[in-house]
């Protein structure tokens, strides 16, 4: 395999949300992808106790939003996220790629052409 393939799914994430940072943690390279999905319900104006959190809403039920908007189930979490991932020794930094499209973040680290190995060689003893 001459590259190596990362996928993301990031559901309705713009690239303006996306962060990829490549870091250097003790001659490891690291890859963090980083972002920050932003709620699309406006709790600002709803000041009664079913007020749900990030923590709960995957299961929101009869969401009512200054009764104009409701929400039966929210699929998908908001909030900050991260993940990293330690990059091979042979992975060429320098030509990392990625490209949201359709949700999907794609990232490819093509790998450095393995050298050739050094042939050993017998040293006579005088």
């Amino acid at each position: 395999m001459k590259i190596i393939i990362i996928h993301a799914d990031l559901p309705g994430m713009s690239k303006d949300q996306v962060k990829m940072e490549l870091s250097d943690d003790n001659h490891n390279h690291v890859l963090t992808i980083s972002g920050e999905r932003e709620s699309f319900i406006d709790n600002s104006d709803n000041n009664n106790t079913n007020d749900h959190t990030k923590d709960d809403n995957t299961n929101s039920e009869n969401c009512n939003q200054g009764n104009t908007k409701k929400y039966s189930k929210i699929e998908c979490r908001y909030g900050k996220f991260s993940r990293s991932f330690t990059l091979p020794e042979n992975a060429d930094i320098n030509k990392i790629q990625g490209r949201l499209e359709n949700g999907v973040l794609e990232v490819h680290l093509p790998k450095l052409e393995a050298t050739k190995k050094e042939q050993r060689k017998t040293i006579q003893i005088q």
